[in-house]
Parts: structure tokens; sequence; C-alpha cells
């Protein structure tokens, strides 16, 4: 059985663009190697993460994240295990003006969301439409 944390958090202040690129890269490429899935968006001084696989793995992993300078404020909206994998690999990516409303990108991020229970679900659309729109 998979297990899942997500969480929300704000970037330092001052931090750069190639800083926030760094980081989106980085996980991405860290985050497959190691089979964890999930998803880091950057919006307007946040972050949103979603992070999935081993338990033992992502609570590592997130306890790791927690002591990261590079943001604080750092706030768990659900953990949880799923009874299947939500994303076939580990995403990131940076939203801008341009990708607020894209909606093909929101209904992709909603699509993998599916394996939560209704009310976590529920819980974590919203703050992720935050996020797009």
């Amino acid at each position: 059985m998979r297990y899942a944390i997500c969480y929300v958090s704000t970037a330092k202040e001052g931090i750069s663009d190639q800083e926030i690129e760094e980081i989106l890269n980085n996980s991405e490429e860290n985050n497959n190697k190691k089979d964890i899935t999930g998803l880091l968006l950057y919006s307007e001084g946040n972050f949103f993460q979603v992070i999935e696989g081993v338990k033992e793995d992502v609570k590592t992993l997130y306890e790791r994240i927690k002591r990261d300078k590079r943001h604080s404020n750092v706030i768990k909206l659900f953990e949880t295990s799923i009874h299947k994998p939500s994303f076939d690999g580990y995403r990131s990516d940076l939203v801008t003006e341009t990708t607020k409303f894209n909606p093909v990108k929101m209904q992709d991020y909603r699509h993998h969301l599916e394996v939560l229970d209704p009310k976590t679900k529920q819980a974590v659309e919203n703050v992720l439409r935050a996020f797009i729109y």
C-alpha cells in the first residue's frame, strides 16, 4: 500500500526565479529516481506538494522538506494511506499568470486525486484551485 502527504508552504522572502527552477527540477529528478510520485507546484510565493510512495520514504522526505530553509509555514493538508498510486511519476510545475486559467492542467491535476477519500479530495481540490485560478 502506498502512503501520501500533501502540504502547502511559503517560499523564503527574496527567493530567486533560478532557485525556484532548481527546486522544481531537482525535486522531479530526485523523486522519480526514488519511486516517489506526486506533484510540486509553485505560484506567487507558495508551494503546493503531494508526495506518495512507501510510507517510510514519504515520512522521511517530508521531515527533510520541513527543515528546508527555502520555505516556511509548512502546513500539512493530509497524511494518509492510499489504495493505489495516483501519480504515474513525479511532476513539478511553475504556475504563472499565463497558466493560471489553464483548464487542461487543472483537470489533469484533479484526475490524480481520485484515490483520496471524498472529504480529503475536496479539501485538496480547493487548495489546488487557489493555485491554478
